[in-house]
This record gives C-alpha cells, sequence and structure tokens, in this order.
C-alpha cells in the first residue's frame, strides 16, 4: 500500500476498535465490510483486522476460539512478564525480547501509522477548555490543602484537581506519538490523578498532614510540592502500563498477522507442487499441524486466503 492508503488503513482500523468499545467489544464480519467498503483488502491486511481485533479482546460475531487463537492468547500473558518498557526516545518494542523481529515490524507499523495529526487537533480543543479555568497561585493552590484538611471543603478539593489539568498535559509529552492517542493518554493521567486527589490518598502520609494542619506558608508549599511529585509518579506509572498494554496488543497482532501469511504462503506453494488448490487437510497434514489451526487461520482472514479449497460461509460484498 502507498503512504496515504496505509495511513487511512490505520485511521479506520482504530475507528473499528472504537466503534467495538461502545458496542460491547462484539463485532460482526459486516462491520469490518463497512468500515473498509472502500479499499481493495489483500490476504495480509484482512489478516491484520482480524487479528487486530482478537489481541484487543475484540469478538467478531460467528468466530469461536480454537487451537489457534488459544496460541495468540499464550503470547499475551507471556507478554506481561517482560521488563518495564522505557519509553523517552526508545523503541518501546526492543524491551520486548521474547517477540520475533517480524512481530515487531508489524508492531511499529500500526504504531507509526496512527493518524497522530488529529492528536494535534484534540489538545488545541482540550487546551482551549483548559483556558477557561482559572489558573492559581502555588500558593493559594496551598492554601486549599488546609481548607480540605481542617473544614472538609469540597470546593477546594475539586479546585486543586482542576489545578493539576494543564500540568498532565505537559507530563504526557514524552509518550506522546508511541502508539497511543493523546486523547487517550491524557484521559488515563487524569483519572490516576483523580484517584490520588480525590480519594484523597495523600493524607495517608501524616508528616504532610501535620505540617498542613500545623505549619505556616512555607509547610504548605512543601506539602503542595510533594503532592506535585507523587501525582506525576502516579500519572506516569499509568501512562507506561497504557502504552506497554497497547504494545502488547500490537505484537500479538503482528504474531496474528505473521501466522495467517504463514499459511497463506505455505498453501501457495503446495497449490504450486500439486497443480491445484490443496484442501485444508492437505495443508494441515504438510505443515504437521491440525486442521483447526489452519480453519482458525482462515477464518482471521475473514476468509481472505485464496490458495486453500475450502467452503466460503461470509458473504462477500460486491
Amino acid at each position: 500500500m502507498a503512504d496515504n492508503n496505509q495511513a487511512n488503513f490505520m485511521e479506520n482500523l482504530n475507528s473499528l476498535k472504537e466503534y467495538a468499545k461502545v458496542n460491547g467489544n462484539i463485532i460482526t464480519q459486516e462491520d469490518i465490510n463497512s468500515y473498509f467498503k472502500d479499499m481493495d483488502l489483500d490476504d495480509a491486511k484482512m489478516g491484520m483486522i482480524t487479528g487486530y481485533l482478537l489481541a484487543h479482546e475484540i469478538k467478531v460475531s460467528g468466530q469461536e476460539d480454537n487451537e489457534f487463537t488459544e496460541m495468540f492468547k499464550d503470547k499475551e500473558q507471556e507478554s506481561d512478564s517482560t521488563e518495564e518498557v522505557e519509553i523517552e526516545g526508545i523503541d518501546m518494542f526492543d524491551a520486548k525480547t521474547e517477540a520475533s523481529d517480524k512481530d515487531k515490524n508489524v508492531a511499529r507499523e500500526i504504531a507509526n501509522n496512527l493518524n497522530y495529526e488529529e492528536d494535534e487537533k484534540y489538545l488545541k480543543l482540550y487546551l482551549d477548555d483548559l483556558a477557561r479555568i482559572e489558573t492559581l497561585s502555588d500558593t493559594s493552590k496551598a492554601f486549599l490543602l488546609m481548607n480540605i484538611v481542617e473544614d472538609n471543603d469540597k470546593e477546594s478539593l475539586e479546585l486543586l484537581s482542576e489545578s493539576f489539568l494543564e500540568m498532565i498535559v505537559d507530563w504526557i509529552a514524552p509518550y506522546r506519538n508511541k502508539g497511543v492517542y493523546a486523547s487517550d493518554l491524557i484521559q488515563e493521567a487524569n483519572l490516576a490523578m483523580m484517584s490520588y486527589i480525590n480519594e484523597k490518598r495523600w493524607l495517608n502520609n501524616y508528616e504532610w498532614k501535620d505540617k498542613i494542619k500545623e505549619g505556616g506558608t512555607e509547610d504548605l508549599l512543601f506539602v503542595l510540592g510533594e503532592i506535585i511529585k507523587a501525582v506525576r509518579d502516579e500519572v506516569e506509572g499509568s501512562l507506561k502500563m497504557l502504552i506497554d498494554e497497547e504494545g502488547n496488543a500490537n505484537l500479538v497482532t503482528g504474531k496474528i498477522l505473521n501466522k495467517v501469511n504463514e499459511v497463506n504462503d505455505f498453501a501457495k506453494n503446495l497449490m504450486e507442487e500439486l497443480g491445484h488448490k490443496p484442501t485444508v487437510a492437505e495443508v494441515a497434514k504438510e505443515m504437521k499441524v491440525s486442521e483447526d489451526v489452519i480453519n482458525e487461520a482462515i477464518s482471521l482472514s475473514a476468509e481472505n486466503i485464496e490458495n486453500i479449497d475450502y467452503p466460503k460461509t461470509i458473504k462477500k460484498d460486491n
């Protein structure tokens, strides 16, 4: 595919994933056909679509789990034990040593072809919204802490929480363009911040609590600074987990796509040897795998493997 078509393909793939999120993570083959109706998809791209969905735990109605899908579930579980991914300036897939280079290449392709231009538009609108929130000085924020501790003041707690929103935009910067949209990064970061601030987890530090109750302005500013550091740690931990999870899912997608291609390429060579399209049984016998493995490869390609003789069950649009 040309770069333009590739970018459109990845944009449609992500749109399909977002649609699935609001549809209970279940979609139909018709949904897939609808999202990609203007594209001429080959076996590899059809395999990527269904593999990508499977990796994100999205079920295509009518497809059942079997030996082939279990292989990828095992792969996803293995990836949980990989080293923590380094973010800034480092390829997040290099740390995943158990993945093949082919799997990593597909994962990079998915991450690199997200429509990051939309991120800039989203961030501009988001910052425009934040501009409506009054900016507080550090001293004002510090005295909010006193209001919360002494009077359990809910408005002060809300203002303190709001004061972190603009900081979060700066904190997500090292994590952008690494396979996750800015909107998802901000959502994840805001949730981490609110969990720490709104649930008053910072009050578990009794030294801070005493300084807020009994100290002067300097003590309040010290505690505020420590709370900001703690919130940033919480946010960065959540962002690393989010990016790592997405990277793992993309690696599973790469494995699925490559397995589909492996079956397809093997069947093509076998067809040339036999002089006719091999059956599922013939391919399975030559590859020394079960017929279920071949059938699932066909299913994951949305029945677009053309080098095997098998009964079609999915109606194709003209």
